[in-house]
């Protein structure tokens, strides 16, 4: 999900095979119809840079297999935007009125993830190479020329920067970088305030917590939320803090807050699995958004929480 402004939210999803647009004005949720012509079946994921423009991505289904395709939002209609063949959109952020990045992957083959990157700008739709093999899993842009994505390489939990030119690795703390694991959630205040929460260990067996913050020069630890389990979401609290969405080891999906000294955490629900989170631009209020009763598919339905 995404929060443009004071009064302006997007959450995206699928009911049904078709796609779901959900917007928030400061009062309700109301529902964004998306044109069938679109093709959309799925929409995975949503980013933008104001109310006027903003970027859905999602899947069509096609024969043969699905294609990603995009749509952009100009304020008062939906346009398509983007396709690629055989490909899963995972993450995307806008630097700017139709700066857009995209991270997907191919489908199929040995099932190992490896992103590909896709920047758009007025000269249109480029490729542009990572330095290594990454699973990209969140991206932010603070501008078009400071740009964050993070994931994993080979295992292990990674960062990249942008810095108009090309893509880096950035090192994570040793007690980060060493052990596998994933960073998984992304959130940004300005170019010396950046978060990445994840996990270590491997899916299945004993994992735990990852938040590092970037102090405008190297990524620091951060450590004491107490959780058995792990990071999946953040959100900057637009007061040089965090918060962050966490899956525990007894089921539940709490939301931790760190304000720059402690952690203090909420419980959101049972039964539940967060997707995503953020916080409305100027004020202190946190939206969660996700599915209920995961795994029982024809129970499952989308919640949003709002926390004031």
């Amino acid at each position: 999900m995404v929060a443009t402004a004071a009064q302006d939210a997007w959450a995206v999803g699928d009911e049904n095979n078709e796609p779901v647009v959900m917007r928030w004005r400061g009062g309700t949720w109301t529902g964004v119809e998306v044109p069938g012509q679109l093709g959309l079946n799925s929409l995975r994921v949503v980013a933008a840079s104001g109310p006027g423009d903003v970027w859905v991505f999602g899947a069509a289904g096609l024969a043969g297999g699905q294609e990603s395709r995009a749509a952009r939002w100009n304020g008062s209609q939906w346009t398509p935007a983007w396709r690629e063949p055989n490909s899963l959109v995972d993450a995307a952020t806008v630097a700017g009125p139709g700066d857009v990045w995209v991270a997907a992957r191919r489908r199929g083959g040995d099932g190992t993830c490896r992103s590909f990157l896709r920047h758009h700008t007025a000269a249109g739709w480029s490729a542009v190479a990572l330095p290594s093999v990454v699973c990209v899993h969140a991206m932010h842009a603070l501008s078009p020329r400071d740009v964050w994505a993070v994931g994993e390489s080979r295992g292990r939990p990674v960062t990249l920067h942008w810095d108009g030119r090309r893509w880096r690795t950035v090192p994570l703390p040793p007690a980060v970088a060493g052990p596998t694991g994933e960073l998984r959630g992304l959130a940004a205040q300005s170019p010396t305030q950046l978060w990445a929460v994840g996990r270590t260990g491997r899916m299945g067996g004993a994992v735990g917590p990852v938040a590092v913050r970037w102090d405008g020069h190297r990524w620091v630890s951060v450590v004491g939320s107490g959780v058995a389990g792990k990071f999946v979401n953040a959100a900057a609290d637009g007061h040089g803090g965090v918060f962050v969405s966490a899956f525990s080891a007894s089921g539940d999906d709490l939301v931790f807050h760190y304000d720059g000294q402690k952690w203090s955490s909420e419980h959101v629900a049972s039964d539940h699995s967060i997707t995503g989170l953020a916080v409305i631009p100027g004020t202190s209020q946190v939206v969660a958004v996700g599915v209920c009763c995961e795994g029982y598919d024809e129970d499952t339905s989308g919640k949003i929480w709002m926390r004031r």
